[in-house]
């Protein structure tokens, strides 16, 4: 009786531990992941959607030694890795993988400010493989090492464990590693299994009579020729050359004579992203209180161009309307937002922050300021003169109107990049077009006059700043600014603000 007590006992344990260790779904609060033995370091941690594990793409494909790059509009990611490739677009679920069209379990989204890939996916369209860590709660990446999958032992692990991490036996892995006890060590490289990068191979044609080079590009010499509609084999690709398995020899075709037939068809509109007004933690923001005493000549309006908040908020803090008449001595009563720091997705990137809740009071109106572009590292200084739906600046010198026509490619522009806005001992995340506009350099502020730049034609000169080399102003936004001509997000001010904020 105690011996059949004692088996029990034995199986009840064994099928806890075989549950508890075996590999269970990317869905796991708290995951981590780690990328050929090395933790993956990020700013934003892994994220579930909706029951996939999603990686910082930029860290995740950089870690397996890859490039990732996104288009000038923000919707379109490359990823590639040796001789694979994955484009991905923002919000879609479909991936061309190497040419072909292939469905993947979640889209690239934006998480935190931070493009986000399926990493299980990701990794096998790259040739890497992935398991997962049940006990040490973490996704572990490989590619192959000298031919085989190489682990490293941390703590915690015994062969009986790893075997079931890798679907594998104690017995082979000891065989593979030439081990004659079970004691392992940390950091002790453990061979898994004979491991090599195949990929994927892509069923194609030549679209016409192609060539086949030995190498990607048109200066490599022949490996063969292969008349149109030939069937060939894709097992890689690099940039716009396919690696080819072909009748007349191995090696590769230009994109534009091969053909593959999609199975899926991708008609998804363009991500409206950030087309869209973007959540901005605005949680911390707090507001005080402080006094004004009416001097002669003041209006609602002047005192809210000098406290600077808005004037029909000055004018609810007080009671008022907008108009009302004041008097010398009047006290009024001057909402102040504080706008507390937040953390940043680098050193090198500035605090994102929303516009009408945040950005207008840490850059009011006369507020002085230095921009410096993220691409060239050039600084110029510049002044809010006016704006409401964003900043409307422009710059105090004609050194400074140099410097930014410099940037700009030495024109005047409304190409759309992304700056630094640095005041009060901190750095702002915005985007800054390089175009002055609405005004006439030298004559007085405000008074109408004709041919103001940028085809404004006849209006209010909008220039308060003279002799400064620059007639009117340009527009510097933060996250979710408002275009003046429709009061509607401008998309490409949107991307350019989260990438001088880190997205990346």
């Amino acid at each position: 009786m105690q011996k059949r007590k004692a088996v029990l006992a034995s199986a009840v344990l064994t099928i806890l531990l075989v549950s508890f260790y075996c590999p269970v779904s990317a869905n796991t609060a708290g995951i981590k992941v780690m990328v050929n033995n090395q933790l993956l370091s990020a700013n934003i941690q892994p994220q579930n959607l909706n029951g996939v594990l999603m990686v910082p793409a930029k860290e995740f494909i950089q870690a397996l030694g890859g490039t990732f790059t996104t288009d000038r509009a923000g919707l379109t990611s490359t990823i590639s890795l040796g001789e694979n490739e994955a484009i991905f677009r923002l919000d879609n679920s479909i991936v061309k993988h190497n040419g072909k069209n292939v469905q993947a379990p979640a889209p690239m989204a934006i998480l935190g400010y931070r493009y986000m890939i399926p990493a299980e996916f990701t990794a096998r369209c790259l040739g890497a493989e992935s398991y997962m860590h049940t006990y040490k709660n973490t996704l572990m990446v490989f590619q192959p090492s000298d031919g085989k999958l190489v682990y490293r032992v941390t703590s915690g692990d015994t062969l009986w464990i790893l075997s079931n991490v890798f679907g594998t036996t104690i017995s082979s892995l000891k065989q593979l590693n030439s081990l004659s006890v079970d004691t392992l060590y940390i950091g002790q490289p453990l061979i898994i299994k004979e491991f090599s990068s195949a990929g994927t191979v892509i069923s194609a044609q030549a679209s016409n009579n192609a060539t086949v080079f030995r190498g990607p590009g048109f200066g490599f010499s022949t490996a063969g020729y292969i008349k149109a509609w030939t069937a060939i084999s894709i097992v890689g690709k690099t940039g716009e050359w396919f690696k080819v398995i072909t009748p007349a020899g191995n090696g590769y075709t230009h994109q534009s004579v091969t053909s593959i037939k999609q199975d899926i068809i991708d008609t998804s509109p363009n991500s409206s992203y950030f087309e869209k007004k973007i959540a901005v933690d605005t949680s911390k923001k707090y507001i005080t209180y402080s006094n004004y005493t009416v001097q002669r000549g003041d209006s609602i309006w002047t005192i809210s161009q000098k406290v600077g908040v808005l004037d029909y908020e000055l004018a609810q803090a007080n009671n008022i309307s907008t108009s009302a008449t004041l008097y010398v001595g009047q006290v009024l009563k001057v909402p102040v937002h504080n706008i507390p720091p937040k953390d940043k997705l680098g050193e090198s990137y500035g605090e994102i922050l929303d516009w009408f809740e945040e950005g207008q009071y840490v850059f009011p109106i006369g507020k002085n300021a230095k921009l410096t572009d993220l691409e060239t590292g050039k600084s110029f200084n510049v002044r809010r003169t006016m704006g409401a739906n964003h900043a409307d600046c422009e710059v105090p010198t004609l050194q400074d109107a140099q410097i930014m026509k410099d940037i700009f490619g030495g024109t005047w522009s409304w190409n759309r990049r992304p700056f630094i806005l640095e005041l009060d001992g901190r750095r702002f995340a915005v985007s800054v077009a390089g175009m002055p506009h609405a005004g006439v350099d030298g004559a007085p502020y405000l008074q109408n006059v004709s041919n103001r730049s940028d085809n404004w034609g006849y209006g209010p000169n909008y220039d308060s700043i003279p002799g400064n080399g620059m007639d009117g102003h340009f527009d510097v936004y933060f996250l979710n600014g408002l275009r003046h001509k429709d009061n509607l997000i401008d998309s490409q001010h949107q991307y350019r603000v989260l990438m001088a904020g880190g997205m990346q």
